[in-house]
């Protein structure tokens, strides 16, 4: 299920095979514009989080076989825009569609059980981080379970899954060589948690000339541990990279930019290497082979591999 959230106050669940909304959620009364959604895992229960108007900022709850009205709001958990709101995807069932992860502007990231409409016993953890949260995830991991978080200013940290700060970087810092070669990092584009990175979550970072590149840290609770530089993908994005999506069963890396290009790259699983080899740097030419297939804002299909600025070593 496709799930998007906008300023017209609506989740909207789309029917992939015709394109058109199968299900339509609204906050009921006078619509209020939504910044991020996420559905449970069995796909019954959807939470958004709402913008800061007045004095309040919601956390909206929906069950998707009665779209109509919501099932409850939360508005004392955050004081600003919530930026983020994601379900804890679990083998515990104990645990399963009932945990939400939920971070603001307000600079707080909490954890609130869904399934309890009294906001005062709902809420389960809060982390203050003292500063504007812009995304944040679940880590799942051979360890259990903990949280990543990114700030508006490049910062990036980690918690344990009672919201203990356990690491906080400036995104920008790691100083990544490889084979005399070094990448700069300019800002974080999203983290990504996968059983195939190791402790369990690639970060992906990009360049304002518009590369990225894929980066795990050796530790997530040491802000001293070195990072690893997995995979590069240059010549691609004229623009800063603001979005993507990995696709981890078909290998494929979809990223879209402020050049107005969504672009499918291959993506070799970073588990099967520690680091770039030499012969792996020859592929980060802009006219190397990760570039699979680009499309621009009229949606043109360019199957050759375009021009753009080369990643900075």
């Amino acid at each position: 299920m496709l799930l998007s959230s906008g300023k017209d106050g609506c989740v909207i669940a789309w029917d992939e095979r015709s394109g058109s909304a199968s299900i339509k959620m609204e906050s009921s009364g006078r619509l209020r514009p939504l910044l991020c959604c996420d559905a449970s895992d069995d796909g019954l229960l959807v939470a958004a989080g709402t913008d800061l108007e007045k004095e309040d900022a919601f956390v909206i709850y929906w069950d998707p076989r009665n779209p109509v009205a919501r099932l409850r709001s939360h508005g004392s958990t955050h004081s600003d825009d919530i930026t983020a709101v994601h379900f804890l995807k679990s083998k515990d069932t104990s645990n399963s569609n009932k945990v939400l992860l939920s971070t603001s502007s307000d600079g707080l990231v909490s954890t609130s059980n869904a399934l309890e409409a009294d906001e005062d016993e709902a809420v389960l953890h809060v982390g203050n981080w003292g500063c504007s949260i812009s995304q944040g995830g679940w880590i799942n991991n051979t360890h259990g379970t903990c949280i990543w978080a990114a700030s508006d200013m490049e910062t990036f940290s980690c918690w344990s899954n009672e919201l203990d700060q356990l690491l906080a970087v400036d995104i920008r810092s790691p100083s990544l060589h490889v084979h005399g070669r070094t990448w700069v990092t300019d800002y974080l584009v999203k983290a990504h948690s996968t059983r195939k990175a190791k402790n369990g979550l690639g970060v992906f970072v990009g360049s304002n000339e518009g590369d990225l590149a894929l980066i795990t840290s050796n530790d997530l609770s040491d802000a001293m541990a070195p990072w690893t530089i997995h995979s590069v993908w240059a010549g691609g994005h004229s623009g800063i990279v603001r979005s993507l999506y990995w696709d981890e069963e078909h290998d494929v890396l979809v990223t879209g930019g402020e050049d107005s290009k969504i672009i499918t790259w291959r993506i070799q699983d970073p588990s099967h290497s520690d680091s770039l080899t030499p012969d792996q740097l020859d592929d980060l030419e802009p006219n190397g082979p990760n570039l699979k297939r680009e499309w621009d804002d009229a949606m043109d299909v360019n199957q050759g591999s375009p021009g753009g600025k080369r990643v900075r070593w």
